[in-house]
């Protein structure tokens, strides 16, 4: 099993294909494979996608933030008088330009290892879901089909809980960054606006940062990120709690058998499912249909 764990981390002619990736599953033996084993590793490989994303996210601020502050330093060496300025220029454009040239290239050397992992860990879902099915095939219980569905599209209800929370940090991250551009251009405009009562050519700027604030505020009405944030936030407390409940049989599931209990579980979390889309939809309607 390691050796075909490394061949997946490789991305190797042989792993490409997801019908090859069944058939070295079935040549290696369902006897060297086991469910826990798989999720572990799934487990080790989003830990390691996580810090990887961070490290991304790193090497993306460096490029914006701290390659301006270079060019300023270096802006400022060149037309500054002062001799402590003077003295450290070299070193300052020697900075810069190294930083201008390895900071895109060690960034997008993150992000391939970043989409690999990403890559690895579908591949790994893979193996999960086909050695679920070679253990189901081999239980007890192979006369009910509809329980055993039932039973693995339970063990993946926290993969879709994840889901719904990752939908829900993206939208709202992007919405708290558009609500600070909105903040921050509204006081910066005013105290541009302000100077430029005294400074003619500073007018420009006041246009610029309106239009920056008039952007924002307009992506954020028209994509109501806020809203899509909470309804997915919503959906993944609601799924969880059920998903909590079944394996506890409390609350709707309390002395209920496992085959009434698993039924009334995945009808319960398809309602969910189906009204956030219907949530989802309405968010996507102009408002002249909603209020017709």
């Amino acid at each position: 099993m390691w050796s075909y764990t490394r061949r997946l981390w490789r991305g190797d002619n042989q792993s490409k294909n997801k019908q090859e990736l069944i058939d070295m599953i079935n040549d290696d033996g369902p006897d060297n494979w086991h469910i826990d084993h798989v999720r572990s590793r799934i487990i080790d490989a989003e830990e390691k996608l996580h810090l990887q994303q961070i490290w991304k996210k790193a090497g993306i601020a460096w490029i914006t933030a701290g390659n301006s502050m270079l060019i300023a330093l270096a802006v400022l060496a060149i037309s500054s008088k002062i001799d402590e300025i003077t003295r450290i220029s070299t070193a300052v454009y020697i900075a810069c330009g190294a930083s201008l040239l390895i900071s895109p290239a060690l960034t997008y050397w993150q992000y391939r290892r970043t989409r690999k992992t990403r890559v690895f860990i579908k591949k790994l879902h893979l193996v999960r879901r086909r050695v679920q099915e070679q253990e189901d095939s081999r239980s007890n219980d192979v006369l009910d089909a509809a329980l055993q569905a039932q039973k693995r599209y339970r063990d993946d209800t926290p993969d879709l809980i994840s889901q719904f929370r990752e939908d829900a940090g993206k939208t709202r991250a992007l919405h708290n960054r558009l609500q600070s551009v909105i903040i921050v251009g509204s006081v910066a405009t005013s105290a541009i606006a302000t100077a430029s009562v005294s400074y003619a050519h500073v007018r420009w700027v006041t246009v610029g940062a309106s239009t920056v604030v008039g952007l924002a505020a307009g992506f954020m009405g028209y994509f109501k990120y806020h809203e899509r944030s909470f309804n997915s936030q919503q959906t993944a407390d609601a799924i969880e709690r059920e998903y909590e409940a079944v394996e506890l049989r409390v609350g709707n599931y309390k002395g209920l058998d496992e085959s009434r209990a698993y039924s009334m579980f995945a009808e319960s979390v398809e309602r969910l499912r189906d009204e956030q889309n219907k949530r989802q939809q309405q968010l996507d309607q102009p408002v002249e249909a909603k209020r017709e």
